[in-house]
């Protein structure tokens, strides 16, 4: 098995050109990559995973600039002489792979600090707050537990999946009762419904 700390030594052509080696990790390697990064408690790892920094990052969201968007990074640079493997290859948040570019032993610290400036208070940001500061008594109930994430991930799958429970993302005519839903899977509830007062837009 290929170790990243000991990147192979550039092979040259007798013209004096680099050999051909991969740039791009394949398919099978970035899949093997992906399931290596840390799960999101909560969150279908095939959905969700968290990067070399601890940035949560969705599976959809590859090669995009956002907060949620992410890229396969040569732990070791290719222009290093990192291969283009498995065992060289991390998921990292866009803008912190642009920021670590073609450095080499950035630590998580570091890492950290090109990350974006962004929290979700689901179940994430309240185990955060649960071991930082001991938040006993701010439990929240579990249908605002997953809020931020139970979004997006309707808009972007239009269904949510998590551990034991699985709802799909209704449509507007569903929601007024012009139309009935023939699939069987429950719909979802949408976090904020919960928190409107009398007077607010149903």
């Amino acid at each position: 098995m290929d170790n990243p700390s000991s990147p192979r030594p550039r092979r040259k052509h007798e013209e004096g050109e680099e050999s051909d080696r991969p740039r791009f990790f394949d398919a099978k390697a970035k899949a093997m990559c992906w399931n290596n990064a840390d799960v999101v408690s909560g969150r279908h790892p095939d959905r969700w995973r968290k990067d070399s920094a601890g940035n949560v990052v969705c599976k959809r969201f590859c090669n995009c600039h956002g907060c949620l968007c992410y890229e396969f990074d040569h732990i070791i640079p290719f222009s290093k002489g990192g291969e283009s493997t498995a065992t060289n290859c991390q998921i990292l948040q866009t803008r912190v792979n642009r920021m670590k570019s073609n450095k080499q032993w950035i630590d998580k610290a570091e890492l950290e600090g090109f990350s974006c400036d962004i929290k979700f208070t689901g179940a994430l940001g309240f185990l955060l707050c649960w071991a930082e500061v001991g938040c006993f008594n701010t439990l929240p109930s579990h249908k605002t537990i997953y809020k931020e994430l139970d979004i997006i991930e309707m808009a972007v799958y239009g269904d949510v999946i998590r551990p034991g429970n699985q709802c799909r993302c209704r449509t507007v005519a569903e929601m007024m009762g012009i139309v009935k839903s023939k699939n069987p899977m429950a719909a979802c509830e949408l976090p904020y419904k919960q928190n409107q007062g009398p007077n607010d837009p149903a």
